[in-house]
């Protein structure tokens, strides 16, 4: 039997690429990751938590999406076929978000990291995240059901502090800051999100509005040409993955520009962003 060999990546090996990549002490940084494309990370998912949390120490403040979009309307699930019957079914019996036990479907990483000792998260049904640090519940305090990517939104507080992100293995059709961006242009797409909650003992379902999906339309050329910049950012590799690292304040001020020219119908003013 052949032995396939496979590039194993330890604790020690994340930490020196971390620091290369420009993570650094006392930063506040948000992180969307795939540890799949990391490689054979010894340890998995905790070690690049702990990774992380070594460069950035006691004083950073770590944040990660903690999304849970199984806690939504049934007929709106892809690759899914669900009879009338069946959907009712759903809808009647679908568990109502639980900040501390409704697990994120965000991968392995982040949801290591909800699970993590001593980590905050914000309360939105859908578009919860997770943060530790001395920033964590500034930045979690509040969530509002509107808009949970908009104004109000943790995203906002992520960006008027100009946290750092880094993607990890994915790329920014993953960046969640780039729905916040699009909240800033008023002709940006929109649509609703629907989700079970309590309201004064009862079980109701409720449609709030907010962002609209990207489904890989515009976010991937807007990091496309946003990196292109000399600067703006650092890309390497980390572990096996092609990472980025960059700040929050920067791509959401490009990518309002990006959003308001390339969703602008004929009748559009120029560009002028609000916020």
């Amino acid at each position: 039997m052949t032995h396939k060999s496979v590039d194993l990546v330890t604790e020690n090996q994340l930490v020196e690429e971390l620091m290369g990549i420009g993570l650094s002490k006392g930063q506040t940084v948000m992180v969307h990751s795939s540890l799949s494309e990391l490689g054979y990370v010894i340890g998995a998912a905790q070690t690049v938590v702990e990774a992380i949390l070594q460069v950035i120490g006691d004083e950073g403040t770590l944040i990660m999406p903690a999304f849970s979009p199984e806690v939504s309307d049934p007929i709106g699930w892809q690759n899914q076929s669900f009879s009338e019957k069946e959907i009712q079914l759903i809808k009647e019996n679908l568990p109502v978000f639980n900040k501390e036990t409704t697990p994120t479907s965000m991968g392995a990483i982040a949801e290591t990291f909800r699970n993590w000792p001593n980590v905050y998260r914000s309360d939105h049904p859908q578009v919860s995240v997770c943060a530790l640090g001395p920033n964590a519940a500034y930045i979690t305090g509040s969530h509002p059901l509107e808009w949970g990517e908009g104004a109000g939104s943790p995203f906002q507080r992520i960006y008027e502090i100009d946290a750092k992100l880094l993607l990890l293995g994915v790329w920014t059709n993953r960046a969640t800051m780039l729905h916040y961006a699009e909240s800033l242009v008023p002709h940006g797409r929109r649509k609703s999100r629907a989700f079970p909650m309590i309201v004064k003992g009862k079980r109701v379902w409720v449609s709030v509005p907010d962002v609209g999906d990207d489904l890989n339309t515009h976010f991937p050329p807007i990091g496309d040409n946003y990196f292109a910049q000399d600067g703006v950012a650092q890309i390497r590799q980390i572990g096996s993955a092609k990472s980025c690292f960059t700040s929050t304040r920067g791509l959401v001020d490009f990518a309002k520009e990006y959003l308001w020219n390339v969703l602008a119908d004929t009748n559009s003013r120029p560009f002028k962003p609000e916020g």
